[in-house]
């Protein structure tokens, strides 16, 4: 498939798993803030942004990550997404926990990044969202990135597992092109290994350090999150 068309289902994909109507979302129970994040990794990277001034959290989904940073103290939070109906479920429980005024939606389009000028953010987390999308648009991403964020920023990339070609074989997967799995036809991962990621950051950023962390329920910690640090001359 093509990048326009893998883009394109990707985003009726996701608006189709955060669709609800307002009432089932506000029913649903109410966790204490520091339970929303999928692991305590995860919830500890959030709030480290909490002591930020300005954080963007891009591809935000339900938007636990800029809830946990704003209850952790920061006082504007943008919540990006290019699924409206994930904004609308940020929104919804952003209101549940009282911080709605902390954190401001935004329909991340093709074109918004772009809009954003140098240097607004001293931090930023992308958490499940450059390891799912086509790479033009992940690599468009991590330059834009680099360069709206401060040189002192806080800069948290969230990532899926690595899945090598023969551990996708042992599964019966189908890598196409050696590390891209589909399933139903929707794009879910470009499967690359730390040192694949950490030579794609390398030219915007430098590895601060490395935490592998796995989602509740999830016995091995195969998971990545990479710390960053902009490098100078990026922008």
């Amino acid at each position: 498939m093509d990048r326009n068309t893998d883009n394109e289902n990707l985003i009726r994909f996701w608006n189709s798993v955060f669709t609800s109507n307002d009432e089932e979302l506000k029913s649903r129970p109410v966790k204490d803030w520091k339970e929303l994040a999928p692991c305590k990794k995860l919830y500890l990277a959030s709030a480290e942004l909490g002591t930020c001034k300005k954080v963007l959290d891009y591809g935000c989904g339900s938007g636990w990550a800029s809830i946990i940073a704003a209850k952790s103290g920061c006082n504007d939070v943008t919540a990006a997404d290019a699924a409206e109906e994930a904004l609308h479920t940020t929104e919804i429980y952003a209101n549940l926990y009282d911080v709605r005024k902390n954190i401001h939606t935004v329909h991340a389009d093709d074109a918004w990044l772009e809009s954003i000028s140098d240097q607004t953010y001293d931090g930023l987390i992308c958490s499940n969202v450059l390891d799912v999308i086509p790479e033009e648009i992940s690599l468009h991403l991590i330059r834009e990135f680099a360069r709206i964020v401060k040189d002192e920023a806080e800069v948290i990339i969230g990532m899926n597992y690595y899945l090598s070609l023969d551990e996708a074989g042992e599964k019966g997967t189908e890598l196409v092109n050696h590390n891209c799995l589909y399933i139903d036809g929707i794009l879910r991962m470009i499967s690359r290994s730390d040192e694949e990621w950490t030579k794609i950051f390398s030219p915007y950023f430098s590895l601060v350090h490395l935490d592998h962390f796995a989602w509740d329920g999830e016995k091995t910690e195969r998971r990545r999150l990479f710390h960053l640090k902009k490098k100078q001359n990026t922008d």
